[in-house]
Formats: C-alpha cells, structure tokens, sequence
C-alpha cells in the first residue's frame, strides 16, 4: 500500500504530465521509481487505475463516451497507430472501434487493447 507521501508525489507526476511538463516517456520512468507498473485505462470514461505491488489507486472518470457495440479491428489498429492524439481524441477513436480498455505494461513495454467481444490486440509501447 502506498503511503500519503506516494501518493502525493504520484498525483504531483500526474499533474505535471498533464500540464505537459514532462514527456510521455518521463512520466512512465516516474511512475516506475514510485513502484507503479501497469495501469488500465477504461476507454468509456477515461477512468484510469494505476498498479503496482499491493498498491492500486483510481483517477476520477473524465469523459462518458459509448463503446461501439460491434468490435472494427481495422478501426483499432487505425486508432492505435494515431495514439499521438489528445487523450480524449484517442478515447473516442478507440470507443468507435469497439475498444472498451487497454492496459499498459511499462517494464515490458506491452500494450493490450481489449475490444467489447474480448478480443485482445497487443501493440508495443510508442515512445
């Protein structure tokens, strides 16, 4: 369990990535020097749960977006491949495709998107 002081500095990363104070790939070295190691993002709601040991800590949900019912796998690896995006922009681009979270693994480097039937489609990490 993370104590009051991690979990300050994990909210402090959060915030500076989100001001776009440091990169994409600092804010995941950061992440990793706390002990968090994976998070999920749940694409309907852009509601993010961040892991690590017996830690887990949950942002607040940002969007309310509908997941397409029917799973377009040429629309998610279209969606994947723009992952350069704002945030939400992707959320949406990935809800079209039927994509309804995916996870990201940091030390592996692995991402796996998860569409609304199951299917898994596992990418490597962008940087």
């Amino acid at each position: 369990m993370m104590d009051k002081t991690g979990e300050s500095k994990f909210f402090e990363i959060l915030n500076r990535r989100a001001s776009g104070e440091i990169s994409f790939a600092d804010f995941l070295e950061e992440l990793v020097k706390i002990g968090i190691y994976e998070y999920e993002i749940d694409v309907a709601t852009g509601q993010a749960t961040y892991k690590g040991g017996e830690t887990e800590i949950k942002t607040d949900p940002q969007i309310n977006l509908m997941v397409s019912e029917k799973f377009d796998r040429n629309k998610a690896l279209a969606a994947i491949a723009n992952i350069s995006l704002h945030f939400l922009d992707f959320l949406q681009e990935l809800a079209d495709a039927g994509i309804k979270s995916y996870s990201v693994f940091i030390p592996t480097k692995k991402v796996e998107y998860i569409s609304i039937n199951g299917e898994v489609i596992v990418d490597k990490l962008k940087l």
